[in-house]
């Protein structure tokens, strides 16, 4: 009897997309807010959002001394850098390991780009670059791709101070002087010119609707495809 010796069909299963972590930057007024809601919207329980400086519990008491607290606008750059990677250590242990974990990728609103542009360039005019280097590397988790919502100091000042008497929200980054503004602008120019980062940079000064679905789209694209 001749035995069978053709081969059985192989059935290629095509590996399943491993969670991402995208972060959404962007200066005071970008819109980062605003698409990360839609993004929220449109994606459901597919993903977790959250933001910084907070998203975990103890991480929100550290973005209300860092942000709220009146004494905050006079501390050194080196506390409030302190500041915002202690609450990044938080929140990375709280909720962005365990959400990654369970399959579930991760869109925060700021990470530690904010950090650089915000308290190394715009605050210590880089005095503080080796200590964020240095910080960075003891993260157990690093972004997988960085959109950066870019508008002018200018513009974004506009919005921000028409949404703080709107929402009576804000911190006393919003009341910097526009060279502060334009000093965090080219601290997030200088980040993400690192070749090391993974970034794209999305043209914020156009209708808000159009952002939203460019993100959208680059974000569906970056979580469905391993």
């Amino acid at each position: 009897m001749q035995k069978n010796t053709a081969k059985k069909s192989e059935v290629k299963i095509k590996p399943k997309p491993q969670p991402k972590f995208i972060v959404l930057e962007g200066g005071e007024g970008s819109g980062k807010s605003s698409v990360l809601i839609a993004l929220r919207e449109a994606l459901g329980d597919a993903v977790v959002t959250t933001r910084e400086p907070g998203g975990s519990p103890f991480a929100e008491v550290i973005r209300n001394t860092a942000l709220k607290d009146p004494l905050a606008e006079g501390a050194l750059p080196q506390t409030m850098l302190s500041l915002m990677f202690a609450s990044r250590f938080e929140h990375v242990a709280k909720t962005i390991l365990p959400a990654m974990k369970s399959g579930k990728s991760v869109i925060t609103d700021r990470f530690d780009g904010s950090s650089f542009a915000y308290n190394v360039i715009a605050q210590s005019e880089g005095a503080l670059e080796e200590v964020f280097w240095h910080l960075r590397k003891q993260l157990n988790v690093l972004p997988d791709l960085y959109i950066y919502i870019d508008v002018s100091s200018e513009e974004g000042l506009r919005r921000a101070n028409s949404r703080n008497q709107s929402l009576l929200d804000g911190n006393h980054f919003d009341n910097r002087a526009i060279a502060f503004h334009n000093s965090v602008r080219d601290g997030y120019k200088k980040f993400f010119g690192n070749k090391e980062i993974k970034s794209v940079v999305v043209d914020g000064h156009r209708p808000i609707a159009e952002v939203q679905r460019e993100v959208l789209d680059i974000v569906w694209k970056m979580i469905l495809f391993p």
